[in-house]
């Protein structure tokens, strides 16, 4: 009647007066009478309101609330009595239904004697008289009469082949003792939770076994046993009964309440290794091995047993669903030749279309983490029950097609005193590796630790599922003597004739695969497929808007600006992505009063508008308008820090230096994020305010980011881990040139020479410039200011390009002779050149990636090419870079370069591309 409405019920123990009987009702209290030679006890409850039902008809938890269960959840009586004075009493109980019982006979020494011919030890012994009894003797349960509490004798077990609990103990026990062993039968409540203040049988509902062997001293140690589960490994015990109170019952000792052993008896590990291919149509082909030592061995096991081997791929099909697979199964083998090893199970795995294939998208070969989830919303009514400590790992492997190349998420690393999670992707030869490991270090958490425990479960990223990585297709973009120095700038426009649409009638992935060739650059290639599918589907959303933004991008601007136009007329609730897109080619062109006008006809008032009104006015020099706008979604953003740092940077434009200051300071106060810091430091040092607490906190925003370079991994790079090493090298330069307005330009010029040779650009270069000139090394700093007047977009720079064009002039006026030899180019393309030996005699092209440290090149890989220009990556270690970082610095900066071997060439080209990142790496010969 739990949750239903009861007017009234009731409870009566009667027993006579002169009987001895304790009771327990500690949340129903109750006073007993005495009447006719009789104590009686009454206990009366009602229950009014009737608790709500969700969907599917059950009782919801919150209503249903129980008194009368323990800290785990577990059911407890309401009311218990008992006759019992002490569990001893109760173990007396027993011993006298059992113990006889327990004696070996001549036919179970005779089958000790067999069972354990080969056993050299004790525990050999005892393991193989076990293995016998849970695997050879079946459990039938047997509770009728008497047999409910006295089990049967052992020779009655061997020969039927079969018992119960309290049979399979018996026997067990009657084998230990054969071969010399001290024995105990142990009651249990299975899933039961005992009350310890009722001395009672009533509470038990399973028997298992306990025997002293030798431990590694030699002295005496109770093991336990439960040979009733059949499928469980010596000593493991099921979860149900662990850390449990039960009652051991020796022969010659009162029985007494003892906990059941916590945790198992060797470290819990599960292992899946999975190694697969991915085609060039999508198609996944793996090979996949579970290695489980753990409670999931037990179910493995239970279920393994009642299988034959035609049934095996049909059982790892329903187990590979459950695990996330979705694809299909076959070679199964379930063998498990050791019976004491870890049970192993492998397979093939094969998926059409695996994970988001048609979207560029792909997810490693991992089985969904089974991590105990919380609540948000409340706190657990029971402590966290996080299952046995354990280690569970995965690893996949995936080979992707040739010339494809992916993006990688972002690391995981979790670590709490109660658990520990980590995951890393990593891409080494045309093959994503990634790893997970979950190790859980306590089988419980209190609940209230549940915020705790949330907040991890938070930083796993669990919750949000495996994230996607993106997968790269082949860019195409040779490399050969020129296309080297191509690449090292500008990757050049993709050449290579459009591919034919997957599936014509399916807009929605036609998009998708023109997307994709916009990143890989091709205009005219998705321009093509665009006025195609306009044909094809002239309705269908984003067609037309997408095709004036690339018709726009190609240059025409009049026609493009009426697709797009004519795409917001008839599908007004699209994205407003195009609308941004064509404002953005509006202002490239200066065209800004038509950029207004399309914001204001189609845009509406979304942050991303607003801040391309920002981009807009920025372009034409209007930043009192842009200002305006920026003040406007301050108020709607009190919180965000990067409003705040454009309205720093604004308010510098517009010449109110105290207040651009002010302003830089309040947007990073309490900020942690380097970037933020940077940013508003570079104002303050442009305002000439408050320098050195500019370079206190440009010191901090520089320690933080060769802090976050130092731990990347080469290959687990990806495009944050490119953007960290590219804002480090911009707050070097920002710190150089606060040293520099602090006349420290001895300081200065490590930092400065650092960040350009990482960041060429006129900018860096004329603050570069100008700490050579600060040191009296006027020869350098002309060749440095040639230099960097060479910098790709330098007059884009309007300020600096200015200024270094007089220094030039100025420096030759006085009869300043550049610096010349070795290690002063004269070019761009020569400053970021090298030879590197061509030992292996290497031919053709590809790109590296590097990662740069104090001494040099710490690391390196080929992204793309023939494997068989390896060789020269070692090589390339030996390249002396100096400058490249300041000495003693901790960072570890990530670079692309390109590397070309001609025929029979001694040495190879190695040219740092001027551009690094995910996008650029795709480069082959």
């Amino acid at each position: 009647m739990q949750g239903g409405v009861v007017l009234e019920r009731s409870l009566t123990l009667a027993v006579p007066e002169k009987t001895y009987v304790q009771v327990w009702s500690p949340n129903h209290k109750t006073t007993p009478v005495t009447r006719d030679g009789m104590q009686v006890w009454t206990w009366t409850s009602s229950q009014t309101k009737a608790s709500a039902r969700d969907e599917n008809g059950k009782m919801t938890a919150a209503e249903v609330k129980d008194p009368d269960e323990d800290a785990d959840g577990r059911k407890l009586p309401s009311v218990a009595w008992t006759t019992f004075h002490s569990w001893a009493e109760v173990g007396d109980w027993y011993r006298s239904l059992a113990e006889q019982r327990l004696q070996p006979t001549a036919s179970v020494r005779a089958k000790a004697d067999e069972l354990t011919k080969n056993a050299k030890t004790p525990q050999e012994q005892a393991e193989a008289l076990y293995r016998f009894v849970a695997t050879q003797i079946r459990y039938i349960s047997l509770s009728f009469g008497v047999g409910r509490f006295q089990p049967h004798t052992p020779d009655e077990v061997l020969d039927h082949g079969y018992g119960d609990c309290k049979d399979k103990d018996t026997l067990l026990e009657s084998l230990l003792r054969a071969k010399g062993m001290t024995t105990a039968p142990v009651l249990i409540g299975a899933g039961i939770a005992p009350v310890t203040d009722v001395p009672s049988p009533a509470v038990f509902n399973h028997a298992i076994t306990t025997v002293e062997l030798p431990d590694a001293a030699g002295k005496p140690e109770r093991v336990w046993l439960d040979s009733t589960a059949e499928v469980a490994p010596f000593r493991v015990l099921m979860p149900v009964i662990r850390d449990q109170q039960a009652l051991v019952i020796p022969d010659k000792a009162p029985a007494e309440m003892e906990k059941t052993p916590a945790n198992p008896p060797y470290a819990y590990h599960e292992d899946f290794v999975a190694e697969g291919t991915l085609d060039s149509g999508g198609l996944l082909k793996s090979h996949m091995v579970l290695t489980a030592r753990s409670d999931n061995e037990l179910e493995l096991r239970s279920m393994m047993q009642r299988l034959s081997p035609a049934q095996w791929d049909d059982a790892m099909q329903y187990l590979s669903g459950a695990m996330g697979f979705g694809g299909k199964v076959s070679g199964t083998d379930m063998r498990q030749t050791d019976a004491a090893a870890p049970v192993k199970i492998s397979y093939d795995y094969s998926r059409e279309k695996y994970a988001g294939w048609e979207n560029n998208q792909s997810l490693p070969l991992f089985p969904a983490v089974e991590l105990t989830l919380v609540s948000e919303e409340k706190a657990p009514e029971h402590d966290i029950d996080l299952g046995a400590p354990r280690t569970v790992e995965a690893h996949s492997t995936m080979a992707l097609p040739a010339g494809y190349r992916a993006e990688l998420p972002d690391a995981v690393h979790v670590a709490r005193e109660f658990a520990t999670y980590d995951k890393t992707y990593r891409f080494v030869d045309g093959r994503i590796i990634a790893d997970r490991k979950l190790v859980v270090k306590v089988h419980k958490l209190p609940r209230d630790r549940w915020k705790d425990y949330l907040a991890f479960q938070k930083a796993t990223l669990v919750n949000d599922g495996e994230p996607y990585l993106r997968l790269i297709p082949p860019d195409h973009l040779t490399i050969n003597k020129e296309g080297a120095k191509i690449a090292s700038t500008t990757p050049a426009k993709d050449t290579t004739p459009a591919a034919e649409p997957s599936n014509p009638s399916d807009t929605r992935q036609q998009l998708v695969e023109i997307t994709a060739m916009l990143q890989r650059r091709d205009i005219g290639g998705a321009r093509s497929r665009l006025e195609a599918l306009r044909k094809s589907s002239p309705d269908a959303p984003y067609v037309l808007g997408m095709l004036g933004v690339v018709k726009a991008t190609d240059g025409d601007l009049d026609s493009g600006a009426r697709d797009v136009e004519a795409e917001m007329k008839a599908h007004p609730d699209d994205d407003p992505w195009m609308v941004l897109g064509l404002a953005q080619e509006y202002s490239n062109k200066q065209r800004f009063s038509d950029a207004e006008g399309l914001l204001n006809t189609y845009g509406g008032g979304s942050e991303r508008v607003q801040q391309m009104r920002v981009y807009v006015f920025d372009k034409q020099g209007d930043y009192t308008h842009a200002l305006g706008v920026l003040r406007d979604l301050q108020a709607r953003q009190p919180e965000d820090r990067a409003v705040a740092s454009q309205v720093a940077t604004t308010l510098y434009e517009l010449h109110r230096n105290e207040e651009a200051a002010m302003a830089a300071k309040k947007a990073m106060d309490g900020s942690d994020d380097p970037d933020v810091i940077n940013n508003n430091v570079y104002v303050l040092s442009e305002t000439k305010i408050d320098l050195p607490f500019a370079e206190t906190q440009s010191r901090r925003s520089v320690d933080l980011l060769e802090r976050a370079t130092a731990s990347h991994v080469l290959e687990e790079a990806n495009t944050k881990a490119f953007a960290e090493s590219a804002n480090l090298t911009a707050s070097w330069d920002t710190l150089g040139y606060i040293l520099l307005l602090e006349s420290k330009p001895k300081e200065a010029e490590p930092y400065l020479r650092a960040a350009w040779f990482s960041q060429q650009n006129v900018i860096v270069g004329n603050h570069l410039a100008q700490a050579f000139e600060s040191l009296d090394r006027n020869a350098d700093a002309l060749w440095m200011y040639r230099l960097a007047k060479q910098a790709e977009h330098a007059a884009d720079a309007k300020q600096d390009f200015a200024e270094v064009a007089a220094a030039i002039a100025r420096l030759e006026k006085a009869g300043v002779k550049a610096a010349s030899g070795e290690h002063f180019a004269t070019s761009m393309q020569d400053f970021r050149s090298y030879h590197v030996k061509n030992g292996a005699g290497a031919e053709g092209g590809g790109t590296v990636r590097l990662q740069l440290n104090a001494d040099g090149i710490a690391a390196a890989m080929l992204v793309s090419g023939d494997a068989k220009l390896k060789p020269l990556l070692d090589e390339a270690k030996s390249l002396h870079l100096p400058g490249a970082e300041p000495a003693g610095s901790s960072a570890r900066v990530l670079r692309d370069a390109v590397v070309y071997c001609g025929k029979k060439s001694s040495t190879c080209d190695l040219v740092f591309m001027l551009n690094s990142g995910i996008a650029v790496e795709g480069a082959s010969e």
